[in-house]
């Protein structure tokens, strides 16, 4: 007997009231391509506008020490 095709899933979009998604007890609204872009951008714009904001960043993200320098996994051989 041959396999069946997978079945395709029809392309839907979101309604208004189902934009909004809860993640671990609170609400998430779901972004569009262009808001998450704009976000994106402001977001980098904020974490360059200063070298404390930079770094505080970098430490968060884990890429380098409280000194400046980088971590292990991120360091030339």
């Amino acid at each position: 007997m041959p396999a069946k095709a997978p079945a395709k899933f029809a392309k839907k979009t979101a309604s208004k009231a189902t934009q909004q998604s809860s993640q671990r007890g609170r609400m998430v609204r779901i972004l569009t391509t262009q808001e998450r872009v704009a976000d994106m951008r402001a977001f980098g714009q904020e974490q360059g506008s200063s070298k404390a904001a930079a770094l505080s960043f970098l430490q968060r993200a884990g890429i380098v020490t409280p000194t400046g320098k980088l971590t292990k996994p991120f360091r030339a051989a």
